[in-house]
């Protein structure tokens, strides 16, 4: 069979707190999602580019994306059955939105999932999928933005207490 494959990228406002370079990430992501394409053209339709989707500084705990919902409508319009992504976390951080995209919408409409850095592959590996690593993964996701939100939420209270600053 040969996918019309869509890569999708974002760099999380996570990531710009932490003073990852924006540019950088996305190039980064865009790079090993390109190398992987390029090894295996054979599976891919012939001359048909890829469609790229990148969403900046969007949070993976809703699925309120431009690019994402970009992406959605053409699985859902069948102008893409490969979906790729670098890791887990680029589709989603919310355990919900992952499993019901992954193991209900994906396989309802016959698309082809990659996530690279779990060895996730739902053509090659059907089992990859349902195997334990990804809903652990989903979960460590998850919990990944509730702990970063509780961490933050104390540094403002203790700096409300104190009568200190808090910058928008």
């Amino acid at each position: 069979m040969r996918w019309r494959l869509g890569k999708y990228i974002r760099l999380s406002k996570e990531d710009l707190l932490r003073g990852r370079d924006e540019s950088n990430s996305v190039v980064n992501q865009r790079r090993l999602l390109e190398q992987y394409h390029q090894a295996h053209l054979d599976e891919f339709y012939e001359g048909a580019e890829a469609d790229v989707y990148v969403d900046d500084g969007k949070t993976g705990t809703d699925t309120n994306r431009e690019d994402f919902q970009r992406l959605l409508s053409d699985i859902s319009s069948g102008r893409i059955n490969c979906v790729i992504v670098k890791d887990l976390s680029r589709l989603s951080r919310n355990y919900t939105d992952a499993g019901n995209l992954i193991e209900n919408l994906f396989v309802r409409l016959n698309v082809r999932f990659i996530s690279l850095a779990e060895g996730v592959d739902s053509y090659r590996n059907p089992d990859s999928v349902s195997n334990i690593i990804v809903p652990i993964t989903n979960v460590m996701n998850d919990q990944y933005c509730y702990q970063t939100s509780k961490k933050i939420r104390q540094v403002f209270d203790m700096k409300r207490r104190n009568g200190e600053f808090i910058g928008s």
